[in-house]
């Protein structure tokens, strides 16, 4: 119990931005019985546990560990199965997003430490979130209130996390998820204070940046090689997600047709140069991302009433593939993709 309560204080100290001297402070006690207790050489006295949760802000329960993830395992697994069932048995991912919903709604009420699950339910909930809403796909016209209540709840749950959870991952996409429900819920102010709290990359200050450094001039370059190459991988990703957001919104929203396919061809062309070194990006979402990219610049042809332009541009992209350096399984699911997206979206073109 010593170590895994000295551990959780010395984590959630350092979540706060706390030095082992201000926590002393704000509990009126000395630095030395902070030290004692996060090395596990001593415990603090039971009175201390509630003002020392309520200074960290976490529950008591987290404090003592009784919310890790690994004793969850089963739990998880179990949960994560039963999705995969759901989403098996149904065709349409509105629907199957619908119900995992309601699904994990009741599985996080029955384990509400399992932050791995809570956070899983928010995710599904801001994906059904977008496919209810009104001005988007409106999937749900007749389920509107039900699927608000689901939306707050998840909410609710989504900021329980948040408040008590030390894995900073977990409560980053917590933020992200709860951000995309109050956009969806037209609840912008909301929505603005968690994107405030996210990262940004406008600083420049992102740890991969300076932990590479750190490698470098801890172990030499050779290692530094091996961060190099995993945060690539993390750049493309980051990358692409934008570019993806970019080519959406020119390919559903502008009015220019021309413009739209010169913005597609530029993200297209970032993506494609960044695959050059194979290394250097996830396949699976380099593969995702092609596809996405060839969907809006699709869209933006069907959208303003060219369809012929749109089957053309499908046939170059077709052609384009093949030519690629890829596997035909790889080409062949790019392919795939894109026509799962042509086949869903199909009433909005």
């Amino acid at each position: 119990m010593g170590i895994t309560l000295g551990k959780n204080i010395k984590t959630y100290r350092k979540n706060k931005g706390f030095t082992q001297e201000e926590l002393a402070d704000l509990l009126n006690i000395t630095p030395q019985a902070i030290s004692k207790w996060e090395s596990g050489s001593g415990l603090p006295d039971v009175l201390m546990l509630i003002p020392l949760a309520q200074v960290l802000g976490v529950s008591t329960d987290a404090l003592l560990g009784y919310d890790s993830i690994s004793e969850n395992e089963e739990i998880i697994v179990r949960v994560k199965e039963t999705v995969g069932t759901i989403r098996s048995e149904e065709n349409d991912r509105a629907k199957a997003t619908y119900r995992v919903c309601e699904y994990l709604s009741t599985e996080t009420t029955l384990n509400p430490g399992c932050f791995e699950i809570i956070k899983d339910y928010v995710q599904e909930t801001a994906n059904l979130s977008m496919y209810a809403d009104p001005d988007l796909e409106n999937r749900f016209p007749d389920d509107q209130e039900k699927i608000r209540t689901i939306c707050k709840d998840a909410v609710r749950k989504g900021v329980y996390l948040i408040s008590h959870c030390s894995d900073k991952l977990l409560v980053e996409r917590a933020h992200n998820a709860v951000a995309w429900i109050y956009i969806h819920m037209k609840d912008y102010d909301n929505a603005r204070e968690h994107i405030a709290v996210l990262p940004s990359i406008s600083t420049g200050m992102i740890q991969e940046k300076i932990g590479m450094e750190l490698t470098f001039f801890e172990n030499g370059f050779e290692k530094m090689k091996n961060d190099i190459a995993d945060n690539s991988v993390k750049l493309f990703d980051l990358v692409s997600s934008f570019l993806n957001t970019i080519a959406q919104d020119y390919g559903w929203y502008n009015m220019d047709k021309e413009e739209s396919y010169k913005i597609c061809d530029w993200c297209e062309g970032i993506v494609t140069a960044f695959a050059a070194r194979k290394e250097s990006v996830n396949i699976e979402h380099y593969l995702r991302i092609r596809r996405s990219i060839a969907f809006f610049r699709l869209v933006a042809a069907r959208r303003l009433g060219d369809k012929q332009e749109a089957e053309k541009l499908y046939a170059d992209f077709e052609k384009k593939i093949q030519t690629e350096d890829l596997t035909d399984e790889e080409k062949a699911e790019i392919i795939r993709l894109l026509n799962n997206d042509i086949t869903y979206y199909a009433r909005y073109t």
